[in-house]
């Protein structure tokens, strides 16, 4: 129970993804000819297939339970939802890269991978990139860069990002002394499943706030800098906490561990609390499971996930019920192997 695991990187980093956006010089940002429109998701599609395989969905013509679970695993946003009669994404086989059409630029493309490989994802998807910029007309600037309709993505039009788990910084609250600091290198961190500084199972995504005036590679040190340094501030508090509260710590993961081996119901807010719990129990040498399995636990357990992998739209009471049942089996398993 007492073995801490130091320089373990991977404990806190869940995964990277970054962004891109695009628009036409032809009509850039908003294409109001439908034609047009229609005609650049066939362009896009015959663009990217020269790369791999890429998979069409047209939101208006999907059912509304793909469409949410297609949203809960981070392919497509709530802006393409929203303009869901024009809209589409094009998707990779295994679902690493995606590109959204006629959301709020004409292009959204990103590519998620999982550990810290900002530079690596950048790489992957500038194939992407470079794909759709021979088949179209890209609106760029010489003095500005991608031409974006938000200003604030002006320049690289990227994004980069990861998703960390720091419990330690959260309970020391160290986290909020360290924000104004992230802040000044042009950066930004927020909880992944709510507003506030405490995150919901102490998930935060961490991603670049500038994207004028910097290249992409400054864009994807700084971001993996600031990541790298985050991890280990969160080890050293997390050494030092596991030491002043050891039995509490104990005490706290195996209560949570009971309770998903043994729930009958389970909601999906307090699955994401005891998972924290298990997982910190996993960083500390408490508990011996992979917690990148846990990570997409966390995932397969979202409301419209379950149902569409039960074939049908369930009760919140039936989504709750087969929730409990696949995390008591998922946890009882790896117990046993573990």
């Amino acid at each position: 129970m007492e073995v801490y695991r130091p320089n373990q990187l991977d404990y806190n980093i869940i995964s990277s993804r970054v962004r891109l956006a695009r628009n036409l010089t032809e009509e850039c940002f908003y294409i109001r000819d439908e034609a047009f429109a229609k005609s650049v998701i066939q362009r896009a599609l015959t663009a990217v297939n020269r790369l791999e395989p890429f998979d069409l969905f047209i939101l208006s013509s999907m059912p509304e339970l793909t469409i949410e679970g297609m949203k809960e695993r981070h392919l497509i946003s709530k802006a393409l939802i929203d303009n869901r009669e024009r809209s589409a994404v094009l998707i990779n086989r295994d679902e690493s890269i995606s590109v959204m059409i006629h959301e709020e630029d004409v292009f959204r493309e990103q590519c998620f991978m999982r550990g810290l490989q900002v530079a690596e994802a950048y790489k992957m998807l500038s194939k992407t990139d470079d794909a759709l910029a021979r088949a179209f007309q890209i609106a760029f600037d010489a003095k500005l860069g991608y031409l974006t309709a938000c200003p604030t993505n002006l320049g690289t039009g990227m994004r980069a990002s990861v998703m960390l788990f720091l419990p330690a910084l959260t309970e020391s609250r160290r986290l909020e002394e360290l924000l104004p600091k992230i802040k000044e290198l042009g950066l930004t961190i927020r909880g992944v499943y709510g507003e506030g500084s405490r995150a919901d199972c102490y998930m935060y995504q961490v991603s670049n706030e500038v994207t004028l005036g910097v290249s992409e590679k400054e864009i994807l040190d700084s971001v993996e800098e600031t990541v790298i340094s985050l991890c280990k501030a969160e080890q050293a508090m997390c050494r030092d906490y596991f030491r002043r509260n050891r039995l509490q710590v104990a005490d706290r993961c195996g209560r949570a561990f009971g309770i998903l081996t043994n729930c009958a119901l389970l909601d999906y807010d307090e699955f994401l609390q005891l998972a924290a719990s298990v997982k910190m129990g996993v960083v500390l040498g408490i508990l011996p499971f992979d917690i990148r399995k846990i990570d997409d636990l966390v995932i397969a357990m979202r409301p419209a996930t379950i149902s569409l992998n039960e074939g049908r739209r369930l009760s919140p009471q039936e989504c709750a019920r087969r929730r409990a049942e696949i995390v008591s089996v998922f946890f009882n398993e790896i117990s046993e192997r573990g």
